[in-house]
């Protein structure tokens, strides 16, 4: 019998905890063959989950409320620590620093690191966003209930049920953010998250049971080649039901830039949250391969959950985020096809037609990289079409151009009423170029004849 050996894999993790949880029942002596077994396998459980699942140090907030809800803290508990009750609901509502007493008295009183209570917070002092009635306008506006339910609610009902429960489907330990900045509202972040955790679990018994052996390369591509069909939505979502995935879309809460949030529920199954922000078919698709890759790689547990604010944003050095980022462009586009390809090498309209037909993905994802590459993502920002590399008319010379004809079509009306004298011969209404996004969302034969007309207006 082969002995235990280094994890590499997921299964194999599964298969030694499963193990590990089996020995422990039995509690062999220290020193017998399943007493030495449990030892190894424990230590390679420990060692892998070490190197897979790193997670980042929490703030000072958040730490002072974990100890608060330990042995189920008030408040008012902790005016003498950080000098007062009206103190203690500006620190906690992050209006004001920890001073170096509170820090003392809090590590000394809650067990917590004085180096974990001196780091700064990830957003100014000062802000209304921790008050609990600044919720209420921005869930009402997100159409998350009806006017009846909504009318029943305070802002203080939907934070105990979205960010402060205690236990059941909604509980989470820990979110973690890349791509934030310091005026993200962490606090809507979170919201979203719960909310996304909500009705993956009312919709449960609609979906298929769920493997922890359904993740491989493979079963990405098969996802990311949906997107060719004009029903790639619905059918990439029928796909992920089928095998125990949750997707839920839901719009992007106030001052927040979420694309996207991965996270597992309390079975293990997958729940993947999207946005549509952009309303860009070549975002959404990235997004969901880029989050399945999250559910993949880096989260195990079902208490923690990722959020991605701007999710192809070069600059966030975390190693769990470029894996997923490279891992999407991958199953989309092998690099190395990418670089013998026609569009690469030569874009235009019919070359970035061809290779996603060849691909069998959108168009638009073609489209989407050869903007991030030749023009960087960050250059014009989500406007920046790929229209500019291709040589199509861009919104904006297509609006310039309905602009020129308006007065073209003025001059021509004043000039036949003054040589007439009587009111204008009408003028049929030229069409304005076709803007790149509506171009790329045709892949029938009518975008083939579009082509040359919109070629010959650029």
């Amino acid at each position: 019998m082969i002995g235990p050996r280094i994890i590499k894999t997921e299964s194999r993790y599964r298969a030694y905890l499963a193990e590990v949880d089996r020995l422990a029942i039995d509690d062999p002596a220290l020193g017998t063959p399943d007493g030495d077994r449990l030892e190894l396998l424990a230590k390679l459980v420990e060692d892998y989950e070490k190197s897979r699942f790193p997670f980042a140090r929490p703030a000072p907030l958040e730490a002072i409320r974990f100890r608060m809800e330990e042995p189920g803290l008030k408040q008012k508990d902790l005016a003498p620590l950080l000098g007062g009750k009206s103190r203690v609901s500006e620190v906690l509502a992050g209006k004001r620093p920890l001073t170096l007493a509170a820090v003392r008295a809090s590590s000394d009183k809650l067990r917590i690191p004085a180096e974990l209570l001196l780091r700064e917070p990830t957003a100014a002092y000062g802000g209304d966003d921790d008050d609990d009635e600044a919720t209420l306008p921005s869930v009402a506006k997100a159409g998350w209930f009806s006017e009846g339910g909504l009318a029943r609610l305070t802002g203080r009902d939907i934070v105990q049920r979205y960010l402060e429960p205690k236990h059941g489907p909604l509980y989470l330990k820990q979110t973690l953010t890349f791509g934030s900045t310091p005026a993200t509202d962490r606090r809507h972040l979170r919201l979203r998250v719960g909310r996304a955790r909500e009705l993956a679990q009312k919709s449960k018994d609609s979906r298929g049971p769920w493997h922890p052996d359904t993740f491989d390369l493979a079963f990405l591509a098969y996802v990311a080649r949906s997107s060719w069909s004009d029903s790639g939505p619905r059918l990439a979502s029928e796909f992920l039901a089928g095998r125990g995935i949750a997707r839920v879309v839901l719009p992007a809460l106030p001052r927040t830039k979420l694309d996207g949030a991965a996270m597992r529920g309390r079975d293990g199954a997958p729940i993947i949250g999207l946005t549509i922000r952009h309303d860009r078919p070549d975002n959404s698709w990235f997004t969901l391969i880029h989050e399945l890759v999250h559910t993949w790689k880096h989260i195990a547990a079902a208490d923690v959950a990722i959020t991605d604010e701007d999710v192809q944003d070069e600059r966030e050095t975390d190693g769990r985020e470029s894996e997923a980022n490279d891992l999407a462009r991958e199953v989309f586009i092998p690099r190395s096809e990418w670089k013998r390809s026609e569009a690469c090498l030569r874009p235009s309209f019919e070359t970035v037609l061809a290779t996603a037909n060849r691909l069998h993905i959108h168009p638009a994802v073609v489209a989407g990289r050869l903007r991030r590459e030749r023009v960087g993502h960050d250059v014009g920002g989500s406007g920046c079409s790929v229209a500019r590399i291709v040589g199509l008319p861009t919104r904006e010379a297509g609006e310039r151009s309905a602009t020129k004809n308006a007065a073209a079509s003025t001059a021509s009306a004043a000039t036949a009423r003054s040589t007439t004298g009587s009111r204008p011969v009408r003028r049929e209404r030229t069409r304005d170029p076709v803007p790149i996004r509506r171009a790329f969302h045709r892949r029938d034969a009518a975008c083939d004849r579009r082509a040359p007309r919109v070629r010959d207006r650029g």
